[in-house]
Formats: C-alpha cells, structure tokens, sequence
C-alpha cells in the first residue's frame, strides 16, 4: 500500500509539469536550414525525421527529402518503441527550476535516451533500426536503414574512429556556408573555431577579416569575447599580423565590462525589474560593456576571461589585475560541491555551461596550484550536472558547447566519461542526416537556442568535441599538451 501511494503521488507530481514544450512544437525558426520545419521539434537522429515528443512515444511531424526516414515513415506515425523494445520509461518536458526542485534526479531517459541507444546498436551492427509504429489505429514495424559507420569506443571522442568520422562530418557541412558570417556571435566563433580545427584556414581567414570592426560603444559582452576568442585562435595558428589591433581594441573593451569599484552600481534598476544593484559584484561582467542590464553573471565573466587569456597569448596588453579579480569573482561563485551559480554560488538553472567554461579559462591561464585545484573542484561540479546539459536559460547549446568542451580539457577521466557516455544517446538524437547536429529542446521556459542558430552552433560544437583528441586549438587543450 505504502509504495502504491508513493507511486501515485510521484506521478501526480510528474503529471502537474507540462508536456507541450511551451507550445513550441509549433513555433518554426525564420531563417537557415530547419526553416520549413514547422515547429521546435525532436531530431530522431540521422534517420531524417522529426518528431513531437509525448510521455512514451514519437509522434512524426517532417521527413526531410532524401533522408533514410523518407518513404519509410509517414507523418503522424506515432513510434512506440524501437529495435523490439517499446518505450517504457516516461519522460516529461517542463520548466527547469520547477522540474530541478521536485525532480532533482530525473534526466531524459525515456524514449530519447532508448532512441539514442538504440542508433548506437544498429549504426554498430547491419545499420537496420526497426520501429514499432502506430499507423492508422494499427501496430507495424518500419525499418530505417542507416550507416553502418560502427560504435563510439570505451574512451570516445578519445582513440575513437567514429568520433573522428563525425567530426569530418560535422566540419565538411560548414566548410563552404556563406551564411556563417551572417550568424549571430555564439555560432559564428564556434564555426570559425571548428574551420580552424580541420585545416580550413582560407575560408577561416575570410572569416576573420570580415569580423576586423573594433567594438562600438554599448556593445555586449557576448559578441566582444567571441569576436576576441575566434581572431586569438586564428592568430596562434595563422600569425596573421592584420587580426592583432582587433584583439587588443576588443581586449580593452572588455574591461569596461567588468565592475571594478561597486559604489558606482549599488543603485542600478533594470526595467520592471526596480533595484537591481545587490546583483552586481566587483570583478564580474554583465551583459553589456557598459556594465548595464540587471547585474554581473559567472558566464559572461568566464567567457571574457577566456577571451582575455587568449589575447594575451597573442602579446595584446590586458590588466592583470582586471583578470585576477574576474577570477576571483569566478571562485567566489563556486560551491564547495563544484557547483557555479548564475550571479552568486546560487542559480536556478544547469550548470554545466558555467562550469565548462570556467575550466576552459582556468586551463588557459596556467598551471599552478590555485589553477589545479578549481579545476579538480569543478570538473567534479561538472560530473554531477551530467543530466541537465541541454537544459539552460537563455541558449541551451552554450551549455551544450562548453560543458562539453570543458569536460573533454578538463583532464579528469571521470568527468570526460560521466558527460560524454550519459549524454552519448543524446549527441546520437542530434545528429542529422547530412553530418550536421541540431538543438533539441531543453525543459528552461526561456530556451532561444534553436531560434537562435538551429544547425551551426552544435555543428560547430560537435566538430570541434569530437576531434579533441588532436587538438588544434588553445580551446581544446592544445597549449596543456
């Protein structure tokens, strides 16, 4: 009786989050390649079909043309298992704060983790992945045939062919897309980056001379640090002398950013929002480089620092000081458990972005005890945020981007197999037909990432995760080997 009741009230609890992904099945991006896709769906991997994603099934929603899925699956097909294994397990969309506060174990097993697994086992095996489907009020099995292009090994993307397949994969989509420089910041640098990491250095070049513009007045972190970040790496591989005043002028823009002396920002108001002031902290930066918006953030400031790390190995002038107190304000948003909050050691929202990128800057600046222990401190934060990586406020492929990326530099062994092996079936369920990777919904209300850059961003990411192994970049490591 006592574990009938128990089972009821966690179902209760599991039924009072919503299941409608905040109407966005039905909400399409304006602009790229998902753009005829009629809403924010699930990838069902590289078989070419989208799906909406109830509690124990897929309910097709768009077969693109010449994919595996087409002439095979049908829309409103509802899949109810895969590989002779129905979906067992439920899984539930809903927002992130209230799904961490009463749910603090769930993750996204289900039919996306059983889907993604079972891509793993056919692509290992003949290719052949069966479906159970409901056709018309009648049960069928459908078979999709994908390549047969093997298993990720036991240390992937590390000694791994599959892994450096997908990164070529990943990369040949991005060489020769024009609209890389249209994208918005996050997923221009991140492709410049993947470009850099498989030997494309003219279309990187092209890149990098169209994005020379010195950093206007009021500009966003966001684009300051990336613009800083791509021209650094592009730098330390190329030696191109044209890119350093760039750096240095977007190295100094970012220490306008930073709050120096909090007497200046203790009455600060953003919006409806009233007094903000208690959310600035001296060493972070906000969103803007004017040190406006509602208060200083760890992953603006991560981010800067990263950009400042990078420019300085490129001899540009950066205020020590200005980095020792970006760091500081870093550590002193670390838990003891490893944890980084949003503005403080508290957040409502996934970590692994934070904490990915924090090891990134940490890597950059140098090995000496200090740096050591963050980095054991956090990558051990980073393991334990595992289950939430596509779950971030704002843009969940910034989680998805540097939590992977973090944890693959971050040199424990623990922490590369705890991020990549439970988010294998998901890295499977993103990837596409044509060697390309898109955003799947996370459970933030918030979540703009796929509106954002729907394809590029993870593309990029992925190209550049999966070929760590040899590393091009500073990013990836490649100054630690």
């Amino acid at each position: 009786m006592i574990l009938f009741v128990i089972f009821i009230c966690c179902n209760s609890q599991l039924g009072a989050i919503e299941k409608d992904n905040r109407d966005r099945w039905e909400k399409p991006v304006n602009k790229g390649p998902d753009k005829e896709v009629p809403g924010y769906l699930i990838n069902l991997g590289p078989t070419g079909a989208r799906a909406t994603l109830e509690s124990k099934s897929f309910t097709v929603k768009y077969l693109f043309e010449g994919s595996p899925a087409e002439g095979k699956l049908k829309l409103d097909d509802v899949i109810t298992g895969v590989n002779g294994k129905p979906f067992a397990v439920p899984h539930t969309f809903g927002h992130h704060m209230t799904r961490m506060k009463k749910f603090p174990e769930i993750g996204y097993e289900g039919p996306l983790m059983d889907f993604g697994n079972a891509i793993e086992e056919s692509e290992g095996a003949d290719g052949k992945l069966t479906l159970m489907v409901i056709r018309n009020e009648k049960p069928i099995e459908v078979v999709i045939a994908l390549k047969a292009i093997g298993k990720f090994s036991n240390t992937y993307p590390f000694n791994c062919k599959k892994s450096a397949l997908l990164a070529k994969g990943a990369a040949d989509y991005l060489s020769g897309h024009p609209f890389i420089m249209r994208e918005q910041c996050h997923a221009k640098c991140m492709s410049g980056l993947a470009l850099l990491a498989s030997g494309e250095m003219e279309q990187a070049k092209k890149l990098a001379h169209s994005w020379l513009q010195f950093p206007r007045e009021g500009i966003w972190v966001w684009p300051v640090s990336y613009q800083c970040i791509f021209l650094s790496e592009y730098y330390l591989l190329s030696k191109d002398e044209k890119v350093l005043a760039a750096i240095q002028a977007l190295a100094a823009k970012l220490e306008t950013a930073q709050v120096a002396d909090m007497a200046d920002f203790k009455d600060r108001t953003h919006g409806n929002m009233g007094n903000v002031g208690h959310k600035f902290r001296t060493g972070g930066m906000g969103h803007n480089t004017n040190v406006g918006g509602y208060g200083t953030m760890n992953i603006t400031t991560a981010l800067g620092l990263t950009a400042w790390e990078l420019a300085k190995k490129c001899g540009a002038k950066v205020d020590q000081k200005k980095v020792d107190l970006g760091f500081d304000y870093l550590r002193k948003s670390t838990r003891d458990d490893g944890y980084i909050g949003y503005h403080t050691v508290r957040g409502a929202y996934a970590a692994a972005g934070r904490q990915g990128l924090a090891l990134v800057a940490h890597e950059l600046a140098g090995d000496n005890e200090v740096n050591r222990k963050y980095i054991e401190l956090v990558s051990g934060g980073l393991s334990d945020s595992k289950k939430y990586l596509n779950d971030a406020h704002a843009d969940n492929i910034l989680s998805v981007c540097w939590g992977l990326i973090g944890s693959n530099v971050s040199g424990n062994e623990k922490t590369v197999r705890d991020m990549m092996d439970y988010n294998k079936a998901w890295l499977n369920m993103a990837r596409c037909h044509d060697g390309s990777f898109v955003s799947l919904p996370g459970r933030d209300m918030y979540d703009k990432g796929y509106y954002m850059s729907s394809r590029l961003h993870l593309t990029a990411t992925m190209a550049l995760v999966y070929s760590v192994e040899k590393p091009v970049l500073q990013i990836q490591g490649k100054g630690s080997e």
